[in-house]
């Protein structure tokens, strides 16, 4: 459900006195059908009719819990380099305190670090310095590079377009809302062709009411000129986008709406349409079925989804045609936390998934986990939670990385701290 009712009711124990406000509530923000869906997953959860082929499976092994020691302290940093070496994978310390990148066909990075939202760096392969390529007057909250090598940023309300290998930025593209943006990593792609495809976010409250964000919009010339559609809006979705995403595998775009329906939608083949008479198919008509994914990976003929439901039970979803969608439940104390990223690696043995469910509430727990058999079964690497501590997985990209960047944040000593997991 929404963030706000999660915040203002516990999921878990609600009292009597409550119910006829959270009641009142659930019908005024529209989440009527979404709240449905929540008891139904809920009940089954409880009864068991999710069963345990129907869960996540965790293997055996240690997990770094994150209580004790001072995150960044000599202490810790020898628990947690023994943890990940225990699993054949080497963690260090990043030099840069990155808050987002994105990484580039060529290894550079391009993103921002703490305490500088609003500039753009970029980082070549084996370099230990920073070159500062833009300044924006609006926070950066994504980032992402074409094809072609030319990089974008969005900022609340706009995207901006490198010019001159990234050494001036024009402003391309101005979104229907000054507080809208473009989610990092999962609501801009491109299609073999060029054609570079966005998907607008944001939540504002006007006159009662969310305000309709839900447009997508298609550029045929790396990004110089764009055009908008409102097909969503007009098949009755209330709020924004979460996710676009051209699927090599399938040679089609995945698209994914929130905040009331949260539906997926699958487009015919790139080959057969052009920009303006995209078909879509809806995949997803009902709640109930699963939707409004907020992350999305592609490996070895898999397609995995996760899903955004905050308090409630989340999924991660597989598929290899976009058609027959099956779902694992993700199994308690992680259950109530939504799938926000989704990252995949490329080590020496093969394909590795990496998940972060940063989301804790009442007694549920966060969790950093990766999966090498391709969402059969997870290892789960470092569990916290998120009152106390944070992890996040900061890197984005198109194609397979190398590299792995997490920062783990300790709120109690306000210390955060970047590191890069890679093969032993």
């Amino acid at each position: 459900m929404g963030r706000d009712l999660v915040k203002r009711y516990s999921i878990e124990k609600i009292g009597v006195r409550n119910l006829i406000a959270l009641l009142a509530d659930v019908y005024r923000s529209g989440k009527v059908r979404e709240s449905v869906s929540f008891a139904v997953w809920e009940l089954c959860y409880r009864t068991g009719i999710f069963s345990k082929r129907n869960r996540l499976k965790f293997n055996s092994g240690p997990i770094l819990r994150l209580q004790g020691p001072e995150i960044g302290s000599a202490e810790f940093e020898n628990r947690i380099a023994e943890h990940f070496h225990h699993r054949a994978l080497r963690i260090v310390r990043s030099p840069h305190s990155w808050k987002r990148f994105f990484v580039d066909s060529r290894g550079n990075l391009y993103g921002y670090i703490e305490h500088d939202n609003n500039s753009l760096y970029k980082c070549c392969p084996g370099a230990e310095s920073l070159e500062r390529i833009g300044r924006f007057v609006e926070k950066i909250k994504s980032i992402f590079v074409s094809s072609s090598g030319t990089v974008f940023v969005s900022v609340r309300g706009a995207l901006y377009r490198g010019f001159d290998n990234g050494g001036e930025f024009q402003k391309v593209l101005a979104l229907s809302s000054s507080d809208s943006f473009i989610r990092h990593n999962y609501a801009m792609t491109e299609t073999p062709d060029g054609t570079l495809i966005i998907g607008e976010y944001g939540n504002v409250w006007e006159h009662n009411r969310w305000r309709n964000l839900a447009y997508l919009y298609f550029s045929s010339d790396n990004g110089i000129s764009w055009r908008k559609t409102d097909f969503l809006i007009r098949r009755g979705v209330n709020k924004h986008v979460h996710m676009i995403h051209y699927s090599r595998r399938l040679d089609r775009l995945l698209l994914a709406d929130g905040d009331n329906r949260k539906q997926l939608w699958v487009s015919d083949p790139a080959g057969c349409y052009s920009i303006d008479d995209i078909r879509w198919r809806l995949r997803t008509s009902w709640h109930i079925q699963t939707g409004g994914y907020t992350s999305i990976v592609e490996c070895d003929g898999k397609i995995l989804f996760g899903t955004d439901y905050q308090g409630g039970t989340n999924f991660l979803v597989e598929t290899n045609d976009a058609k027959r969608l099956v779902k694992k439940v993700v199994p308690d104390p992680y259950r109530r936390s939504p799938i926000h990223s989704l990252l995949r690696r490329q080590s020496r043995r093969g394909c590795e998934i990496w998940a972060n469910l940063p989301v804790s509430t009442g007694r549920s727990k966060s969790l950093l986990m990766y999966t090498e058999d391709n969402g059969g079964s997870w290892n789960r690497v470092i569990e916290y939670d998120s009152r106390t501590h944070g992890v996040s997985l900061i890197g984005a990209a198109s194609m397979a990385v190398t590299e792995v960047y997490c920062a783990i944040n300790d709120m109690k000593n306000e210390r955060r701290v970047v590191y890069r997991i890679t093969d032993c």
